[in-house]
């Protein structure tokens, strides 16, 4: 991205490489308390129209991936 985002503020772009229906239409960034999420959109068609389903994720840039490491005293195992 080639600006800052601001809180509440965020961008879409059109999915140029679309492949399948479960692939969003529309996909970008969004600042929501002080935290960058993905925001993805599909267009779908309702009983008044055409809307646009959201959807709100953590950005893959700041997921953090939960580990844990056993360490004991001895060579025996944890179970």
């Amino acid at each position: 991205m080639s600006y800052t985002l601001k809180e509440g503020q965020g961008s879409l772009f059109k999915n140029q490489k679309k492949e399948s229906p479960a692939q969003p239409d529309m996909y970008g960034s969004v600042m929501v308390n002080g935290k960058e999420m993905r925001i993805a959109a599909w267009k779908k068609e309702g009983k008044s129209g055409t809307f646009l389903s959201i959807q709100l994720s953590e950005n893959d840039k700041t997921k953090s991936v939960k580990t844990e490491s056993y360490q004991n005293s001895s060579d025996e195992l944890p179970w």
